[in-house]
């Protein structure tokens, strides 16, 4: 499969995953109100060259994509 990521084409494959933990990342405001912030990986893509082998950065991680949905909830004072 191929995906456009920022501006330029490339092989990846999609990773099937199992949602372990997810938390709420919580903000108190000056005026006393909160806003909550949570991200949650919707697709995961294991980045491929050209003959189909993962590809990894100099470090040896491997290199990832991951669409993301953003839930904000807002609660004033």
């Amino acid at each position: 499969m191929k995906l456009v990521i920022e501006g330029k084409e490339v092989n990846v494959r999609e990773e099937e995953f199992e949602l372990v933990k997810e938390d709420w990342n919580e903000y108190k405001l000056l005026d006393g109100g909160t806003v909550r912030v949570k991200a949650t990986a919707m697709r995961i893509y294991r980045l491929l060259d050209e003959k189909g082998q993962p590809l990894f950065h100099d470090d040896g991680q491997p290199q990832m994509w991951v669409t993301t949905t953003t839930l904000v909830v807002a609660r004033p004072r």
